[in-house]
């Protein structure tokens, strides 16, 4: 989260030091665009600044608070995706092109999550309250095409430094087509 929230800071100071962008979107015919603008930042900032402020500490050793910490995390990180794509949409005009980290991060909340009703009837997921931690998270796995019941785990404090990294990518278009719309 430390590039997000580093890139973050670049565009904050760009917008505030630019005549031009608070201009434009003090337009009543840009107000929307303005709030987009606005409610993202915050969304980016607060999600990023909880995200890393937990990874420092892991996960609770109680089990129940544990549980309900993983899934606030990875809510957090789909609410900041989606405010990066809505701050990429609002000053660049198009939604941004998104890589493997990104989409691996997203994919490691459905998987965990099971989406019984959503998902065919060939797997099944479970993530139990004992998990483990930022560096290893175990989830149950049952393949009915197997038969067969598997552990597989992950590394979550990499595939979170790997979305950092892509998503600040992300982000640095936003500060380039800042810089030339509104220097």
């Amino acid at each position: 989260m430390h590039q997000i929230l580093a890139i973050h800071a670049k565009i904050y100071s760009q917008f505030q030091g630019s005549k031009a962008g608070p201009e434009y979107f003090f337009k009543p015919s840009n107000a929307d665009a303005y709030a987009a603008y606005y409610n993202s930042m915050f969304l980016i900032a607060d999600t990023g600044e909880s995200v890393a402020a937990h990874m420092k500490r892991d996960f609770s050793a109680d089990p129940l608070s544990a549980y309900i910490e993983f899934w606030g995390v990875m809510q957090a990180i789909f609410i900041q995706q989606d405010a990066i794509c809505e701050l990429h949409k609002v000053v660049v005009g198009s939604k941004p092109q998104f890589g493997t980290s990104w989409a691996c991060i997203r994919d490691i909340r459905n998987i965990c999550a099971g989406h019984p009703a959503n998902r065919s009837a060939t797997q099944r997921t479970f993530m139990g309250r004992n998990f483990g931690n930022y560096a290893r998270i175990q989830y149950e796995l049952w393949d009915a095409a197997t038969n067969q019941r598997t552990n597989p785990t992950f590394n979550l404090e990499t595939k979170i430094k790997a979305y950092d990294a892509e998503a600040a990518t992300i982000l640095n278009t936003v500060l380039v087509a800042l810089k030339a719309k509104w220097p």
